[in-house]
């Protein structure tokens, strides 16, 4: 509080220890479960999706609808339906880990969609499917033999844009799991450690410095891949 751009004097692991007392280490396995599954099902159910639409959008207008009306997410504004999906999620028993990610996986697709049909249609060519075909390869082969690594680049993008938003959301968290501190995630935890007449700025600091490391160093190991990726694809 003396000099914000000072070094801490002295130093201290003190506010660590605290935090490990204060049970911030449930807090943050449970930021880690709902980042890392959240991820998982996206990576799994959208980039397939994304390939049977980049696919038929030119051959049936049925799909050019379904795009149409996917990506009109991006422009729908959360706190438009920030109070229905509260109601609905309470009343459906969803107020829990399992009804964040399902959240999650919803708001996800908008925009992940838009980027994996994009890079389908511009990356990934007709010709690959036709000489997968000819070699004796279904549909369900094709996609995860040969287009699903050929989307690398667009993998990393991706798992960094959305692992970055799972990890320091706020909102969400707040209005489906507040309820219960158990269900809390970490942002949730540093939000509630500090109250209305009480604000310790040690260990709330060291608890920012905890979330920011842990998706720095995500980020780290996986932005590389998104350059070595595009080197990648039907040539090798």
């Amino acid at each position: 509080m003396e000099n914000f751009f000072s070094w801490p004097n002295p130093f201290t692991l003190d506010n660590y220890h605290r935090l490990l007392n204060d049970g911030i280490g449930s807090y943050f396995w449970n930021s880690t479960i709902i980042t890392v599954v959240s991820v998982a099902v996206v990576m799994l159910f959208i980039p397939a999706a994304a390939y049977a639409i980049a696919r038929n959008m030119s051959r049936k207008k049925a799909f050019t609808i379904m795009y149409s009306l996917l990506i009109l997410g991006i422009f729908v504004p959360f706190q438009v339906i920030m109070i229905p999906i509260t109601v609905m999620m309470n009343r459906l028993g969803l107020a829990n880990m399992w009804g964040l990610i399902i959240l999650y996986l919803t708001y996800a697709i908008p925009q992940t969609l838009f980027l994996y049909v994009g890079y389908i249609k511009m990356s990934v060519p007709d010709s690959l499917d036709e000489a997968a075909e000819i070699d004796g390869a279904d549909k369900f082969t094709t996609y995860f033999k040969v287009v699903f690594p050929m989307l690398k680049p667009m993998h990393a993008t991706t798992l960094i844009i959305n692992a970055l938003w799972f990890w320091n959301d706020f909102m969400l968290p707040l209005l489906i799991l507040n309820k219960d501190s158990k269900l809390w995630t970490l942002p949730l935890f540093q939000y509630n450690y500090t109250g209305q007449y009480f604000n310790d700025y040690g260990p709330s600091f060291a608890s920012y410095i905890v979330g920011i490391i842990t998706i720095t160093i995500v980020y780290l190991i996986f932005q590389k891949n998104i350059i070595s990726g595009m080197s990648n694809g039907a040539v090798k």
